[in-house]
């Protein structure tokens, strides 16, 4: 090939360079941000400002793409879906209660607390949770003292950190609930339906080459409805009551859609839903009372293997709102299988008062872990 070849081709390499600046080959997640911003209008002032200074080092492009892909959006989501465990274990605790609840009418509260964290698949980043709430509601004995249904309220408050994507979201949770349960012999049947509304605010700190520092934010709604079942069969041995459970949960999520605000790089997300099925296979413990005092206290512990199907790995529809194309990402996935243990102790304080304390752990797959701590309180009138 002549000079004059090789002159008249190098501009045209230049010219294909500037039209494709955002080239990846790194995570899914990575890969749609950058076509995603290829999208972008040539004359778009944020395609113009990121093209200017954007790394060839596929290192730092990908770690560009993660910081502007809003993948807090996507996390909350999926541990909204993970924490509505919470709704479905007060209401089988009430159901289950092994001291104080044979009979009569019961007003009841509990606050809450956690912490759990999920770790990076490869795709969307590590994410850290921690919460705090408050649970109330009241339960009484129907149909010949054979049922015993109640309603259940709560609130609580969820910030959950992204610290790789540089990105937090705090969610208010409201729940409203209603259960019912009864016994056969041996065999016990609980469920019910709980009913959780969100209120979501998310940052994102955006600083990436060819653009200034930017604060990224917007708050909107969703829910996430469930109804839940229980079915038990209790044994003794000597002087332990062994009763094995299978749980049902069926949930659907409904997120609304958002527009942010702060800065160039801003996003604009769709509605999306998802439904999720849990099931889980598990063994209630319960000792006969022992004395501490002049207080009778009972002991209790379950150890349970839970799994989840249908959409645990939604994808999330986003958008720049500078134009272009949109583009799917996905956060972190519902953990799949997850090993259960709770235990506790309840204290008879009075006869028509039952004060409470419990722990639940949780650990699964995609490097999943969740521990929370509940203190309750009963009270028959």
């Amino acid at each position: 090939m002549g000079i004059g070849a090789l002159l008249a081709v190098a501009p045209c390499a230049a010219a294909l360079a500037q039209s494709q600046p955002f080239t990846a080959s790194g995570s899914a997640n990575q890969v749609a941000v950058a076509r995603a911003l290829q999208s972008l209008p040539t004359r778009s002032a944020l395609r113009t400002s990121l093209q200017s200074q954007w790394p060839a080092d596929p290192s730092s492009a990908g770690a560009g793409y993660d910081r502007l892909s809003g993948e807090i959006h996507a996390a909350v989501g999926t541990q909204m879906i993970q924490d509505s465990h919470f709704a479905r274990d007060a209401a089988f605790a009430r159901l289950s209660c092994a001291a104080g609840c044979a009979d009569g009418s019961h007003l009841w509260a509990q606050a809450d607390g956690g912490w759990s964290h999920q770790g990076s698949d490869g795709n969307a980043g590590a994410v850290t949770r921690d919460v705090g709430g408050v649970m109330g509601g009241v339960d009484t004995l129907v149909f010949a003292d054979r049922w015993r249904v109640g309603l259940l309220f709560g609130y609580d408050h969820a910030s959950l950190d992204a610290d790789s994507r540089y990105s937090t979201a705090s969610v208010h949770n409201t729940t409203y609930g209603a259960y019912a349960g009864t016994q056969w012999d041996a065999f016990t049947l609980k469920f019910g339906a709980a009913y959780m509304r969100h209120h979501i605010v998310t940052d994102r700190s955006v600083q990436v080459p060819g653009l200034a520092a930017s604060s990224l934010g917007t708050d909107y709604y969703g829910h996430t409805a469930q109804a839940f079942a229980e079915l038990g069969y209790g044994m003794h041995w000597g002087r332990i009551q062994w009763q094995p459970y299978l749980q049902l949960a069926g949930l659907r999520q409904n997120i609304e859609a958002f527009r942010e605000a702060g800065g160039p790089a801003a996003l604009a997300g769709s509605s999306h839903k998802a439904d999720v099925t849990y099931s889980t296979l598990g063994v209630h413990i319960v000792a006969d009372s022992f004395q501490l005092g002049t207080v009778a206290v009972n002991a209790r512990a379950g150890l349970g293997w839970r799994h989840a199907t249908g959409d645990v790995d939604v994808g999330h529809t986003l958008a720049f709102r500078a134009g272009g194309t949109a583009y799917d990402l996905h956060g972190l996935v519902v953990s799949r299988n997850v090993g259960v243990l709770d235990a506790g102790l309840d204290f008879t304080l009075a006869p028509n008062a039952v004060f409470s304390l419990s722990y639940n752990g949780q650990a699964g797959s995609q490097r999943f872990v969740d521990q929370d701590l509940t203190a309750a309180m009963s009270v028959r009138f």
